[in-house]
């Protein structure tokens, strides 16, 4: 399964199958849609009793969404998308923007400013330098000037918003990329399209950010796994239950997406202080809040910031958040105090 944010907590694909698989003869019938948007998958697992079947339009109106979030708003691949016409507007003229990019770009300063930086829409420039842009290149170390260049370019102080006027001006070049947020975002923008079609129990996600909402297959809860961090076969670290109850799940890791330059391994998240790839031994963070879109930001910003100061963060904030750290051939997991609130056994 593609899956470039290379997360560490997937329901999602085979392994939620499998879990799946043991409430197959309960009470409420899983249906399963999915298909694929903003470079990865997106699956739906909807629980209705055995006398009902998804509406026929359903599978049609998410593809529709999620097409039109990628493609028309959110996209680093379409030069035409929103985000791509913002990054090449003129510095200091404001520019139109849509509810949804602008909601997103709102969110996503809010988040920068409480994650002291960490969390860094603009961190393009850098991402590219690292050959870990959409073109995928760069097979060669950056120097020390090219990264201070790249730097130059980054910042959310460049932007500012006006939710008023509704409105983003650029106050110099910047190229911003969205992808620790956006499809966050798109999980909670779908999971409002199904409630709108009456719809209560389900598993809705985009690449592994998910929202889970209601009564799974057992009349209960869903049982969601975090997966252990790992080149080979996926298996489960944890496994939690919703407990009914809603709430939105996202993950980073530094285990599927890294780089190999000089023999050396180099991961996909670039701390945007030393604009160097992150170097300590956090393997993989999972966050639990109420919308995926802030779940979604906040693992990115704690995988910066790695498992002493990622932790600290958490606890200011009150993030629920979930760390496995490499440790010698195997790992070890500390929960924050809103984790451990939730889910005493983790």
């Amino acid at each position: 399964m593609p899956n470039p944010k290379a997360l560490a907590a997937l329901v999602a694909g085979a392994f939620l199958f499998l879990l799946l698989l043991f409430h197959a003869t309960t009470s409420l019938p899983v249906h399963a849609l999915q298909g694929h948007t903003m470079g990865t998958t997106w699956s739906l697992q909807l629980a209705l009793p055995a006398s009902e079947s998804p509406d026929p339009v359903l599978a049609g109106a998410i593809a529709a969404r999620l097409e039109h979030l990628d493609r028309a708003i959110f996209s680093t691949w379409t030069p035409d998308s929103e985000l791509m016409q913002l990054n090449v507007a003129i510095p200091g003229v404001a520019r139109a923007v849509s509810v949804e990019l602008g909601q997103v770009l709102a969110l996503a300063s809010s988040i920068h400013a409480l994650s002291e930086g960490a969390f860094d829409p603009t961190v393009g420039p850098l991402v590219r330098l690292w050959g870990f842009g959409v073109d995928q290149t760069g097979d060669n170390m950056p120097s020390d000037t090219d990264i201070a260049l790249a730097q130059e370019q980054t910042g959310m102080d460049a932007l500012v918003l006006d939710g008023n006027s509704g409105t983003a001006t650029p106050g110099r070049n910047i190229e911003l990329d969205l992808s620790g947020i956006a499809k966050g975002y798109a999980v909670d923008d779908l999971a409002r399209l199904l409630e709108g079609y009456g719809y209560d129990n389900y598993i809705f996600e985009v690449g592994g950010e998910l929202r889970v909402s209601g009564a799974g297959p057992d009349g209960d809860g869903w049982t969601l796994a975090m997966e252990k961090p790992g080149q080979g076969e996926r298996s489960a670290m944890a496994a939690i239950s919703s407990e009914g109850q809603s709430f939105a799940l996202a993950a980073s890791g530094d285990y599927r997406n890294f780089r190999i330059m000089d023999g050396q391994r180099y991961s996909h998240e670039i701390d945007p202080v030393t604009g160097r790839p992150v170097t300590h031994n956090l393997a993989a963070v999972t966050v639990l809040a109420s919308q995926a879109a802030i779940a979604d930001a906040w693992a990115t910003a704690l995988m910066v910031l790695g498992p002493e100061k990622g932790l600290l963060l958490a606890e200011k904030n009150s993030v629920a958040a979930y760390f496995i750290m490499h440790e010698g051939d195997g790992f070890r997991t500390r929960a924050s105090t809103g984790m451990q609130a939730r889910y005493p056994d983790l």
